[in-house]
């Protein structure tokens, strides 16, 4: 008799045995790259999460200086538009100015019309200060302006003491300006 030496049957049990290790290897090594991704992952996120406040706290910053730089510019634009005004009405007080010196300087050489013609610029230069003056500016400006009138009146009666008074409103005008 013939023994058979089965050895068939063994090589399927380690087969089978050498799969069952193969199919564990590749599920530990595909684990083993899952938990390593999820780290890296984890790793990115944080890096991320980082950035994002980093960027978050420039962007305030930057906004922060933003608005303190508005807010200065409209303060220096308030201060020029201010000064600009006052340069204007100063420049407009120191035409009225030349013009009751103008009247005055006719009212010398008696040339009562021109000068009665240089007050009434005086009094219309005057009002277009008066628009761009302060409340206590204005105040001035508008008594100046009915003295100017008045000297108009005296003009024709008593040129001499409408020389002096001329001389009084213009010395008024210059110390407006010097303000």
């Amino acid at each position: 008799m013939r023994k058979y030496n089965h050895t068939s049957g063994k090589i399927i049990y380690i087969l089978l045995v050498i799969l069952i290790l193969m199919g564990a290897a590749f599920g530990i090594g595909y684990y083993l790259s899952l938990v390593r991704f999820d780290q890296k992952f984890s790793d990115m996120n944080n890096k991320v999460d980082k950035f994002e406040s980093k960027y978050e706290m420039m962007l305030s910053s930057i906004d922060s200086d933003l608005r303190e730089i508005k807010a200065y510019l409209k303060e220096k634009e308030g201060k020029a538009e201010d000064e600009a005004r006052q340069l204007k009405m100063m420049s407009i007080l120191l035409k009225a100015k030349g013009e009751i010196i103008s009247s005055k300087l006719s009212l010398s050489a008696e040339k009562v019309p021109e000068s009665i013609e240089h007050l009434d610029t005086s009094i219309k230069v005057l009002r277009d200060a008066y628009e761009l003056a302060g409340e206590e500016m204005k105040e001035k400006i508008e008594d100046i302006r009915l003295r100017l009138a008045t000297v108009k009146g005296i003009i024709e009666v008593n040129a001499i003491r409408a020389q002096q008074e001329l001389d009084k409103l213009w010395r008024e005008v210059d110390t407006l300006t010097a303000r």
